[in-house]
């Protein structure tokens, strides 16, 4: 079939929606489909992982929120021109939006995955969140300027020939918008978790010590934005409380972020330098290593519409403690880590410290990737995702019955 993939990110733009649409895009290219990506101009080389994959850049308007809809109107016009005759529109929103025009424009049938919300985004967003930086004037415009954006968002949802839901949390946070799909085909369908590039064989201490790690030190990891939604500071405060307990644990943290400085200074006003090692944005290898040689990884955030990060620590054989957000509870299930409130800065430490003890953690690792490989590898998930493509293309106005493989969302 010929896709046209509407992302606004993608490689080497990453980010969460980046990631999966790079991913699928690879997947169904390897299945023998034709995959057109419609992304963002970067006016930068992008990463192209196959040869059926074409990536098309579009302009945009270069302003927070409305980069959205100024994206999906010049993606929708790229569609027109290109003359091609796609069998499926799929677009990744909400960082792509389409108007109720757009929708009657495209000529074939158009499935759009909710990767979340802008709801979900402003819900976990305060004043006292925000730093001095290009980061904090997006965060405010997610505050104020997003709820005008919402209405988008549910034409998605309204319009779509099919709905793909990430977790069972962003079902229950879709159900409160009370917006019903006029084909009736919403779906509950993970992201997929890369389980050869995130692979216990990638674990190497020899790196790791490298980093500064004693010998005999039990490690943790945290991948993620440095910024206040991502739960940076009570992660912090929740080393702070493992560490008075155990003098033998570091802390790596890897990402970047407005809140850079702030860790910095937090790590010298504790007396912390050579316990917490920061990794600023590091290469691809060297993440992942890090991620395979740690003991626990640690994720304390806000909201998430997926967590890709929590299970591609499972997928390299890491337990997590996590805040039960996102696909959390999916993924991190019973023997594979453990969950905790949002906040719950104490019983996050708990939690960690008593795996930390354990002396079968390993087993641990061994069912946490067991389930990923279960659950959401790439594999399964482009035979399901084509599979709904197909249900779609067929029976765009969904007058059939429901499909049975698929698990209905509960919105």
């Amino acid at each position: 079939m010929k896709i046209c993939m509407i992302s606004s990110e993608y490689p080497p733009k990453w980010g969460g929606v980046g990631v999966v649409a790079y991913y699928l895009s690879t997947w169904m290219a390897r299945r023998g489909h034709e995959v057109h990506v419609v992304t963002r101009d970067q006016r930068i080389g992008y990463k192209v992982s196959h040869e059926n994959i074409h990536v098309h850049p579009v302009k945009w308007l270069k302003a927070p929120m409305f980069f959205t809809t100024s994206f999906g109107r010049n993606a929708v016009k790229w569609y027109e021109r290109s003359g091609i005759d796609f069998d499926i529109v799929h677009v990744h929103s909400n960082m792509a939006l389409l108007s109720k025009e757009h929708y009657d424009r495209i000529r074939c049938p158009v499935v759009s995955t909710m990767h979340g919300t802008w709801w979900g985004e402003r819900s976990t967003i305060s004043f006292k969140d925000l730093s001095f930086s290009i980061s904090a004037l997006n965060d405010l415009s997610v505050m104020y300027l997003s709820p005008f954006f919402d209405r988008y968002e549910d034409l998605a949802l309204e319009r779509s020939n099919g709905v793909i839901n990430i977790s069972r949390s962003e079902c229950r946070d879709l159900a409160k918008r009370d917006v019903e799909n006029r084909y009736g085909r919403r779906v509950l369908l993970a992201n997929g978790i890369d389980t050869e590039e995130f692979h216990p064989d990638k674990k190497d201490m020899k790196f790791l010590r490298g980093l500064g790690i004693p010998e005999g030190n039990r490690t943790i990891v945290s991948v993620g934005r440095w910024a206040a939604r991502k739960g940076i500071r009570e992660l912090l405060r929740t080393f702070e409380i493992i560490h008075e307990r155990r003098k033998d644990v570091s802390l790596v943290l890897i990402g970047w972020g407005p809140l850079e400085n702030e860790i910095r200074k937090w790590r010298e006003k504790r007396g912390l330098k050579e316990s917490v090692k920061m990794m600023v944005s590091p290469p691809f290898p060297e993440m992942q290593k890090v991620v395979a040689s740690s003991d626990l990884a640690l994720f304390h955030s806000y909201w998430e519409g997926f967590g890709l990060t929590f299970g591609e620590a499972l997928s390299s054989g890491t337990p997590v403690v996590s805040t039960d957000v996102g696909a959390a509870v999916d993924m991190i299930v019973e023997g594979t880590g453990k969950l905790v409130k949002v906040g719950d800065v104490k019983g996050q430490a708990e939690a960690a410290l008593e795996l930390l003890s354990r002396d079968n953690l390993d087993q641990w690792g061994r069912r946490g990737r067991e389930h990923i490989l279960e659950y959401c590898p790439w594999s399964k998930i482009a035979e399901r995702t084509e599979a709904f493509y197909n249900w779609v293309i067929e029976d765009p106005e969904n007058n059939g019955e429901w499909r049975g493989e698929f698990m209905r969302s509960p919105v």
